[in-house]
């Protein structure tokens, strides 16, 4: 495929005009100031388009699709106990399944091609999105109320067991397996321990919550005599690498620690506001050199996993915290919503415009009123732009997603059975 005289976000992040940019199979073969089409190249006029990396969300729970609007109005605490946990009780494998498919439609149609997700029945609902041709890094975060209960007697060993033997049949390295605690206070140090050393053994990734709550924090000081970063140290959980979601109450010791570990945050702006849990200085972790990268989380508190949406809030939020109408500037903003969640997922090939990184890709049309005038791509893309503005999303060198259309998946289908999915599990 040829993008011809396009408009697109370089690999420094600076908006170029009258760019080309070819891709090959899974990857960039080209991207610079001039290109011919070859025979049986499909060439896209660049008019009117511009070209970025697509998004990476670094915090999500995409079977929780079915979970949309079932636990409002509640703080996470009792969100958790009351609604989430019991519903979960009753939520099979095969539902999951559709779950993850509906929450595939949404992420695809607002340009995230990859997501980092914590659930349970990996390999069950990690299909639906190998079909879908998105990428993911899945995990099982542990729980575990018992001072002595070993990781490998836990379903999360189990369930990340059957995941690494079903990606034996899915080596293309869209799907990962991480390693994942669920928190703190789902669980027990023995167990964080342990869960730390096989992600070492396995050379995995960890995903975790952290601080979502002032509550959290408090009942963890209480426990523990320290925080819950401080917790991931002593347990060994930050000695390798870590996304930690959320992150909203850090304090200074917090930050030096996860800023020493290399520890990335998934900042959730949607989901911290919605369940009243707080607004993390994102601004204030950038200036003393944390990493910091963006995720919707699950759509059960969100309630979409919209990231043009999420970009748009950290954009914001940012800016409000800090009093500073530049706080993380738009350039810095679309980074952390695509190499830095690439980086985050060890995808190191990822996120970029350039020859010889993967073909994620995303066009937006600009020929919308809300995108006029075009006087600064950047800013109106995290500002002004839409998902709906969103006319193809690429994955791999895949087109999944063009001019409203799913191309890999049967979106009436999927809807129909969610819904069936949704009524079974209410009836039980």
């Amino acid at each position: 495929m040829l993008f011809k005289d396009i408009k697109l976000l370089d690999k420094d992040f600076t908006v170029k005009e009258h760019q080309y940019v070819v891709t090959e199979g899974e990857y960039i073969k080209y991207a610079g100031p001039q290109a011919q089409a070859e025979d049986g190249m499909e060439v896209i006029d660049g008019h009117n388009r511009f070209l970025m990396p697509a998004f990476y969300n670094t915090h999500c729970h995409v079977p929780m699709t079915l979970l949309r609007g079932y636990g409002e109005g509640l703080p996470l605490q009792e969100w958790l106990s009351s609604r989430v946990f019991p519903f979960e009780a009753k939520y099979r494998a095969q539902e999951k399944y559709w779950g993850a498919a509906l929450g595939a439609c949404e992420l695809i149609r607002s340009g995230c091609v990859s997501i980092s997700d914590m659930y349970f029945d990996l390999a069950d609902y990690g299909e639906a999105l190998y079909k879908a041709g998105m990428k993911a890094n899945l995990s099982n975060g542990a729980v575990c109320f018992d001072d002595n209960e070993a990781y490998k007697d836990n379903n999360a060993y189990r369930d990340t067991q059957r995941l690494l033997e079903w990606l034996k049949d899915h080596r293309d390295g869209r799907i990962r397996a991480d390693a994942s605690i669920h928190s703190e206070y789902c669980s027990r140090k023995k167990i964080a321990a342990e869960t730390a050393e096989f992600a070492g053994e396995n050379g995995m990734i960890i995903q975790v919550h952290v601080s979502e709550t002032r509550r959290e924090v408090e009942e963890c000081v209480a426990r523990n005599g320290y925080s819950p970063v401080r917790y991931m140290k002593e347990c060994g959980i930050l000695e390798h690498p870590t996304v930690a979601a959320h992150c909203v109450w850090l304090d200074d010791n917090d930050m030096e620690i996860l800023k020493e570990s290399g520890t990335v945050i998934a900042h959730n702006p949607s989901s911290n506001l919605k369940l009243g849990s707080g607004i993390p200085p994102a601004a204030e972790y950038k200036r003393r050199g944390l990493r910091v990268t963006v995720g919707t989380d699950g759509a059960s508190s969100n309630n979409n996993l919209n990231m043009m949406e999420e970009m748009h809030l950290a954009a914001m939020l940012c800016r409000g915290r800090s009093l500073d109408a530049n706080a993380i500037p738009a350039a810095e903003i679309l980074r952390m919503c695509t190499r830095e969640g690439a980086l985050a997922q060890g995808r190191t090939d990822c996120g970029l415009i350039d020859a010889g990184m993967k073909a994620d890709l995303i066009m937006f049309d600009l020929d919308r009123p809300h995108l006029l005038p075009d006087y600064d791509t950047a800013s109106n893309i995290v500002f002004s732009a839409q998902a709906s503005d969103i006319v193809m999303t690429m994955c791999d060198g895949k087109v999944l997603y063009k001019d409203g259309q799913l191309l890999t998946v049967d979106e009436q289908e999927i809807k129909a059975k969610a819904a069936e999915s949704f009524i079974n599990i209410c009836s039980r």
